[in-house]
């Protein structure tokens, strides 16, 4: 049989790209208005497993497929930095005739001839991000190109390297270059970055929130990923995909890899294949996206979503209140703060559900 089709790995594209055409299709436009398009400018948010490096990824493809140069800003600490003495450099040696320039420094005349050199490197480390980027992006626009710019997780970059991205990019802006950014983090994450001083240009940007897929779009993906690597995928087992996935891209990867090495050798997975993929899907999310996701949430808020966990559905707020042994004011503000970090979400007059799939079997795991 031919190899796994489905890539259940954080950040790596799928075979298959579910509900997502028409941002790819927009920005691709946006690319050949010219400068000044608002979609040239994009903030996408969402939680773990929503699929927002996949987007980053495929919008890069977008614009290295018109030519454009794409500069994929570090992460973290340090991306200025790194990116003035490294990154930029490196690139602008590799594409930019001027880079190098020789000037003779001596000669003898032999038998042969020689002749002495040196090189005078026109982008020295001492060169600023904006001076750098404004020749990139100046040698782009004589191929009829341009310059994008991409930032993952940027939620995790510090204020000050981003006032810093922020003044460099305007420049770019103001003198009309063909440049675009795009960048991509957590929801509560860049919340809080935009409030920050410094963060103009990003609370400008188009704000772009991915949600889940629908379940036409899972159902789809799976049954053409399948059929496009030499199998088949039962109706009954493609309808069980679609309710353990959640609309997560992550858990329909997830899903559908572990569905197909159940399968073994058969050519049709089946239902029950699917149906053996529940408890590593539990496990995975727990590991990997609950963990994470809890990991700055403080006690207070921890205690609300445990008492949540005791029930197999909604919660009532008034119940979840009486659990914890506070007011229901006090219970109001705890609940208004979840919400804010995306973990539940209102379902009803008065009634609160997890908002991340297998949330509530992750609290229930490490509660017990």
């Amino acid at each position: 049989m031919p190899g796994n089709p489905f890539r259940p790995s954080f950040g790596t594209s799928p075979r298959v790209l579910a509900g997502r055409a028409g941002l790819l299709d927009e920005f691709d436009v946006a690319l050949g208005e010219g400068p000044g398009s608002p979609m040239r400018s994009i903030l996408i948010s969402g939680p773990r497993g929503m699929g927002k490096t996949v987007v980053l990824n495929e919008l890069e493809d977008r614009a290295r497929t018109r030519g454009w140069h794409v500069v994929r800003l570090p992460e973290g600490p340090g991306m200025v930095e790194e990116t003035e003495q490294s990154l930029l450099p490196g690139l602008l040696a590799r594409v930019d005739p001027a880079a190098e320039q020789r000037r003779v420094t001596g000669g003898g005349i032999h038998a042969v001839g020689s002749i002495s050199t040196e090189i005078d490197h026109t982008y020295p480390h001492t060169q600023s991000l904006t001076a750098m980027l404004a020749r990139l992006a100046t040698l782009a626009a004589e191929r009829g190109t341009g310059v994008l710019l991409t930032l993952d997780e940027v939620q995790s970059v510090e204020v000050a390297e981003v006032s810093r991205l922020a003044s460099a990019y305007q420049h770019l802006l103001r003198d009309d270059h063909e440049i675009a950014f795009v960048g991509a983090g957590l929801p509560v994450g860049i919340a809080t970055l935009l409030k920050q001083r410094g963060t103009t240009f990003l609370r400008r940007a188009e704000r772009l929130q991915l949600g889940p897929l629908d379940e036409a779009e899972v159902a789809d993906a799976a049954v053409r990923t399948v059929r496009a690597a030499g199998r088949v995928i039962s109706p009954e087992a493609v309808r069980l995909l679609v309710r353990i996935a959640h609309g997560y891209p992550y858990l329909l990867q997830l899903v559908g890899y572990h569905a197909w090495r159940a399968a073994g050798t058969d050519e049709v997975i089946t239902e029950r294949d699917v149906e053996r993929t529940r408890e590593v899907v539990v496990d995975r999310m727990s590991r990997l996206v609950h963990t994470p996701a809890l990991l700055d949430v403080p006690p207070g808020q921890l205690d609300y979503l445990h008492a949540m966990a005791q029930d197999d559905g909604p919660s009532a707020t008034g119940l979840v209140a009486e659990r914890l042994g506070v007011s229901r004011q006090h219970a109001n503000v705890v609940r208004t703060r979840l919400i804010a970090r995306e973990l539940i979400a209102p379902a009803g007059h008065g009634l609160v559900d997890v908002a991340l799939p297998y949330l509530r079997e992750h609290l229930r795991r490490v509660g017990e």
